[in-house]
């Protein structure tokens, strides 16, 4: 199980006053205040200046989005993909149930069976299916990273020819930017503005 953080317990600081400053104090502090509202200014003024120096910024005209996870998930190559994950996964699950349930029988065998062993006898069955639980735990966790592994490795190269075939359609099309497109990246876009499914025929014609 996973250790809750010790709480933190409030301490009170010996280096700060224990009353409020005097008035010598709050007058120094006055003036030091005031002499880094002057500075402030000074860095205002003179970033306003430089501001208006400054060359003005080419404004974006040509955008784009793309639901890069559609692309994903939605190319003939992404729905193989996921078959191959699925079936993976159907068959670490049928042999993880299959050990469990073969655990499951051998403790319900020791409890039927503890009262005629030995106590000797006992403890060492029980250190057994101790055992055989931990590794059934590491089994499951091994099966995990695999299963986790493989998704990425297969995400990471779909992505990469999703990438190539955006780079290349912003090319032909003269696009300066293309965004990202999600609930937290994009909150609104033009339907004309999105490829994705330009890009997903794309994909399929150059990946068949």
């Amino acid at each position: 199980m996973a250790m809750n953080p010790p709480g933190l317990t409030a301490v009170s600081d010996p280096c700060l006053p224990a009353r409020l400053p005097t008035a010598k104090v709050r007058l120094a502090m006055h003036r030091i205040a005031k002499v880094f509202l002057c500075a402030a200014m000074m860095a205002a003024t003179y970033s306003q200046g430089t501001t208006a120096r400054a060359a003005p910024i080419k404004q974006i005209e040509k955008i784009a989005v793309v639901e890069v996870q559609r692309c994903i998930s939605e190319t003939a190559e992404g729905i193989r993909a996921k078959k191959s994950l699925e079936t993976a996964f159907k068959k670490n699950q049928t042999k993880l149930d299959r050990k469990t349930k073969d655990l499951q029988k051998k403790v319900q065998d020791l409890q039927a069976k503890a009262a005629m062993l030995s106590q000797g006898e006992l403890q060492k069955r029980q250190a057994e299916l101790i055992q055989r639980e931990q590794e059934l735990q590491q089994l499951y966790q091994q099966l995990q990273e695999e299963l986790q592994t493989k998704e990425a490795l297969l995400t990471e190269k779909i992505y990469k020819k999703v990438s190539g075939i955006v780079k290349k359609i912003a090319k032909e099309e003269g696009l300066q930017v293309v965004l990202v497109r999600s609930e937290i990246t994009v909150l609104y876009a033009n339907p004309k503005l999105d490829l994705t499914n330009r890009v997903i025929v794309a994909f399929d014609k150059a990946h068949k």
